[in-house]
């Protein structure tokens, strides 16, 4: 009796066991199929559009059909389509250029042939693979012995994906800036989690291969975690501080964040809540702007400003870096310059840029 007890409740246990690792099986199994799903309903959506007559692309990737499919307001679809026509005319546009460029300087080398001698263009001997590889000697040197300048990628929560398709872009002009720098900068990026939605972006845009090529050290751990406390100066537009002289034994860090949609504070509230320094850069003080001037800068712009402080330790010099198109010139010498706490100056020199404070 006891053994025949025994072999009802092993059998009873298997079933149980082989009952709840089929289900787990078919729950798996029913997400793909419902994500599968979703992409079918996708494509079939695109191709009533495209035979309704409404703008769409010939061709699409497999990573904007996801972010299609993701989109539940039919004019944001409606409107991410027309981006996407409108992105692939221009590429169009642009490989046209290119074969007719290509045409034209064949037909010019075919011209020259007749009057070319036989030792013509020796002395400028095409670069080899050798060479073009050993032009990231700079970059490497910087990551040997330069200053640390950290991207920390903690706003990806705070960023649509045409937001990070621009940061990436910002991300390689800042790498190939370095690059021309004279004093290249050890780039570090931080709260740089794989999956996530800029290094999603950034392998994309980049290619796997250049990726991994990269001249910057990456990392998913936290800022205080790479690097001591006393040593960062965190830049944020929103610091009341302001930035007077360059360090170079500092830890200069910077927001991966593009924001078109302008939420003030947040590069603040993180260097406030890592309890960390931080500055802004004078822009106010030496450059004159307009009504509608727009004092955001890009990271590629902030990185030649550090680069032009580090180099001369003047701020007229670096804010040659800012475009023309966004300010009307620079202000006089001492016109409204920080004082030597790093403070603003007396609220008499203040500029009031808001209409509703105006007496």
């Amino acid at each position: 009796m006891y053994h025949l007890l025994k072999l009802v409740r092993t059998i009873k246990n298997k079933h149980i066991y082989q009952s709840r690792y089929y289900c787990s099986i078919t729950n798996e199994s029913s997400k793909e199929t419902s994500y599968d799903r979703g992409l079918e309903e996708a494509r079939e959506l695109i191709e009533e559009m495209r035979l309704s007559g409404r703008q769409v692309p010939q061709q699409i990737s497999d990573a904007d059909l996801e972010h299609f499919a993701s989109i539940k307001s039919k004019k944001q679809r409606k409107n991410f389509m027309t981006f996407m026509y409108r992105r692939e005319c221009l590429r169009l546009k642009d490989k046209e250029k290119r074969l007719e460029k290509r045409e034209q300087r064949k037909i010019e080398s075919e011209e020259s042939k007749e009057y070319e001698t036989p030792l013509a263009n020796t002395l400028f001997l095409k670069r080899n693979q050798r060479i073009l590889e050993s032009d990231n000697w700079k970059l490497s040197q910087g990551m040997k012995f330069g200053q640390n300048v950290v991207f920390d990628f903690c706003y990806d929560q705070y960023m649509q994906r045409r937001e990070a398709i621009s940061l990436c872009m910002q991300i390689r002009y800042v790498i190939h800036e370095n690059k021309k720098a004279k004093e290249s900068f050890h780039i570090h990026f931080v709260n740089h989690l794989e999956g996530s939605l800029s290094h999603k972006e950034l392998v994309r845009t980049t290619t796997k291969d250049a990726y991994n090529k990269m001249m910057v050290t990456m990392s998913s751990q936290s800022l205080l975690e790479k690097f001591p406390k006393e040593d960062i100066i965190y830049l944020s537009p929103d610091s009341p501080n302001i930035m007077r002289t360059f360090d170079d034994t500092k830890t200069y860090v910077i927001g991966a964040f593009v924001d078109k949609q302008i939420q003030k504070g947040l590069s603040l509230g993180i260097a406030k809540r890592l309890n960390v320094s931080h500055v802004r850069l004078p822009i106010d003080y030496y450059l004159k702007w307009g009504s509608g001037g727009n004092k955001n800068l890009t990271l590629d712009q902030v990185i030649k400003i550090l680069s032009a402080m580090k180099e001369t330790n003047d701020w007229k010099e670096a804010m040659k870096h800012v475009p023309i198109r966004k300010h009307t010139g620079m202000k006089t010498c001492g016109q409204n310059q920080p004082t030597s706490s790093g403070q603003e100056p007396a609220a008499k020199d203040n500029f009031i840029f808001s209409r509703a404070l105006r007496p």
